[in-house]
């Protein structure tokens, strides 16, 4: 659903805040002018909230118009680009961190990120169908990335290479296939992960001082995984830690959740284990009465910036 001047209870969510680096494999930053523009006009119209503020205030009927900003993953970039904006204008922010990071583990989303900012997605595309079809000759075909036609239909903003690449490698392929192809490439290009990590993602020391700044910190899980297609011992145990390491980090116990993919588990009853409240997911639209507080819907930067140009 576009993004409208009618919506009134809203959330928005940001993952790279920077002029364009990862630009090899379609991947497309938010501008820090652009990041500005939008936060400006969100600004101009909203009041800003949590995003369980945003929802509760759906549910009941309100008509004040309300806006959760959030950012996932916990990136560098949102720290030195995207914060001093925030600040500029009275944005009270939510945070989604991948605890993983903090042991220089890399999610597979992000390892594309940094592998496609070095090779062309296209090539990248031909290593991985000749990956697979020589280290994993069974499934060569069940695992092959077409180059003439989508995988998806809910990668709305990325052409159809990148948009197959990412869906294959992060959602079709069994994260051991996957994994073993990433981490090849990352050899292959003499990328170090921890390295990587540390120059990618905030550090806890700096998430520690969020919410001194009026920002909210929450859950996004420690390994960055689908959850729709996890084990449940799998997601409890990733749940667990990442909720021991933010609640040592924050002094409490994190409340919201953003699924990796926007995919959430197939059982919500999980969430009562780990305190969890209210989980957002990606799908784009606004917020309304009726909304199940596990599957909130958020726009993307992209739909923003559609109307906004759009629109003058």
């Amino acid at each position: 659903m576009a993004f409208s001047l009618d919506n009134t209870h809203i959330a928005v969510t940001y993952h790279y805040v920077e002029d364009p680096r990862f630009d090899a494999g379609g991947i497309r930053p938010c501008s820090v002018a652009e990041f500005e523009r939008q936060i400006r006009f969100l600004a101009e119209r909203f009041q800003f909230a949590s995003v369980p503020e945003v929802y509760e205030a759906a549910k009941r009927g309100s008509v004040e118009k309300l806006c959760a900003v959030t950012f996932d993953d916990g990136l560098q970039d949102q720290w030195e680009n995207a914060i001093p904006i925030l600040k500029h204008y009275g944005v009270l922010a939510t945070f989604f961190i991948i605890t993983g990071t903090f042991d220089g583990k890399m999610p597979s989303a992000h390892k594309i990120h940094m592998i496609s900012s070095r090779i062309s997605m296209h090539a990248l595309v031909e290593k991985f169908n000749s990956f697979v079809l020589h280290a994993f000759p069974d499934f060569a075909q069940l695992y092959h990335i077409p180059l003439d036609r989508f995988l998806t239909n809910k990668r709305r903003h990325d052409d159809i290479l990148p948009a197959n690449f990412k869906e294959m490698v992060n959602n079709i392929a069994p994260r051991a296939v996957s994994d073993a192809f990433l981490s090849e490439m990352l050899k292959e290009l003499d990328m170090k992960e921890d390295d990587e990590c540390k120059k990618l993602f905030m550090n806890p020391e700096q998430i520690r001082t969020l919410p001194s700044m009026g920002f909210f910190v929450e859950h996004h899980t420690h390994n960055h995984y689908s959850l729709d297609r996890e084990p449940i011992e799998v997601l409890r145990e990733d749940f667990g830690v990442a909720t021991h390491i933010l609640k040592g980090i924050l002094g409490k116990f994190p409340r919201v959740m953003a699924y990796p993919y926007g995919r959430a588990p197939i059982d919500h009853a999980i969430f009562a284990e780990y305190g969890i409240t209210h989980g957002v997911t990606v799908e784009n639209r606004s917020i309304i009465a009726g909304d199940d507080a596990f599957l909130i819907p958020r726009f993307d930067t992209n739909d923003i910036k559609i109307f906004l140009d759009s629109n003058g």
